[in-house]
């Protein structure tokens, strides 16, 4: 019996100890390891790059897009009527929604369009959504767009052949670009 009692001493005087040290602002916080961990995974979420973290086909295809395009300098004003009339005639958007998805793309993108160059990377989160129909699309917007200024570069050749090399026998359950 004596033993019990002088172990729950102990446990209460460690107790009462951590307590006052966590009064005066001394944090031993990080020596609970579940605390830890989930400190580290929203740190990793928290430093990640927002390109890699795209979900929606329609999202992924418009951002590639505008890396496509950019790869050539800084988008024009009739480079940007141009990829929202082809938001707007290809996704079926309003011409607010197609200008929401083309500022969205450029302000992921920011001024590293080389982020798009690891395409695997890129279409991880969204490769089972997107749909046969969808893949051909985008690629068809690709080549619309890599023309606006002239020749394909070699940076748009890569990520046009990275995207048809990931999409290869790969493709989800959806039918149009609505629902993606």
């Amino acid at each position: 019996m004596h033993i019990i009692l002088s172990v729950l001493a102990v446990v209460v005087t460690v107790l009462i100890l951590l307590n006052r040290l966590s009064d005066n602002g001394i944090d031993i916080g990080w020596l609970n390891p579940f605390a830890w961990k989930r400190r580290r995974e929203w740190s990793k979420k928290y430093h990640a790059d927002p390109v890699y973290s795209v979900s929606r086909p329609m999202e992924v295809t418009g951002l590639i897009i505008v890396a496509l395009v950019k790869s050539e300098g800084d988008i024009s004003a009739e480079q940007k009527q141009t990829i929202t009339q082809m938001f707007e005639r290809v996704f079926q958007l309003d011409n607010e929604t197609a200008l929401g998805l083309l500022s969205s793309s450029n302000f992921l993108l920011k001024d590293d369009f080389m982020a798009v160059k690891n395409i695997d990377k890129v279409l991880a989160p969204s490769l089972d959504a997107f749909s046969q129909q969808q893949a051909v699309s985008a690629m068809e917007l690709f080549r619309e767009a890599v023309v606006l200024e002239g020749p394909e570069n070699r940076f748009q050749k890569d990520v046009i052949t990275s995207f048809e090399r990931a999409m290869t026998g790969k493709f989800g359950t959806g039918e149009t670009w609505s629902n993606g």
